[in-house]
């Protein structure tokens, strides 16, 4: 996981990836905490940070682009 000011430097197609792969990471975890393979609570919730902090940055970049227009 990347730090805020990384993810800042990002293009809107990259953020839009990363967030492709986080949800799939996330989900897989919220699935196997369902089964009881793992007991990763604090990991979930970074996760699910984390995603919020890329769905932040591509909607600022978004409205950025419609401004500038």
């Amino acid at each position: 996981m990347k730090k805020y000011s990384e993810i800042q430097i990002l293009s809107i197609n990259d953020i839009k990836i990363n967030i492709k792969i986080q949800k799939k990471n996330y989900q897989k975890m919220k699935f196997d905490q369902v089964l009881n393979f793992k007991k990763n609570f604090v990991k979930i919730k970074i996760f699910r940070r984390y995603i919020a902090k890329l769905k932040t940055e591509l909607n600022k970049k978004i409205n950025d682009n419609k401004s500038e227009k």
